[in-house]
């Protein structure tokens, strides 16, 4: 494993999400400006995201697949998942090799991350423009290492 990379094993918690438009430079989050996410790197390669909306609201059923068509597409509007592997270039490049993704054209796709590394505070710019809501967007994404947490001896 690169040094680069041994940099961002760890798990690392959302501190912001925002979103560039290329025409017009509007500022903006996604997800709100709460957005809650967890983002992990493993030593062997391996990487997992989640972010969620902070106001995303409960199904009216506790049952783990229920749901109405509305409440379920309410909840995936308000959710970014994906994992696989992940690669550093020595130009600080992160690329998140995708092997399954809440948003089906992301599987089996490549995203390219400038990653930033100051101490525990992680920024990943987006490298290629994405699609939100119909305009072509920039990005970047801040986390902060999860600080440990004291391990007890009973599980």
């Amino acid at each position: 494993m690169s040094e680069a990379s041994s940099g961002l094993v760890g798990a690392w918690t959302l501190i912001d999400y925002t979103t560039t438009d290329l025409a017009g430079g509007r500022v903006r989050h996604p997800l709100g400006a709460g957005a809650r996410g967890v983002l992990v790197y493993t030593a062997d390669g391996y990487m997992s995201v989640q972010i969620a909306a902070d106001d995303r609201s409960h199904y009216a059923t506790d049952e783990l697949h229920g749901g109405t068509g509305a409440e379920r597409a309410s909840a995936a509007a308000g959710y970014l998942a994906y994992a696989g592997r992940f690669e550093v270039s020595p130009e600080g490049i992160v690329t998140h090799l995708i092997d399954i993704s809440l948003f089906p054209n992301w599987s089996k796709r490549q995203i390219r991350r400038r990653a930033t590394l100051r101490g525990d505070l992680l920024t990943l710019g987006i490298v290629e423009p994405i699609t939100v809501d119909g305009v072509s967007r920039t990005g970047i994404l801040t986390w902060q290492r999860f600080a440990p947490s004291p391990v007890s001896a009973s599980v």
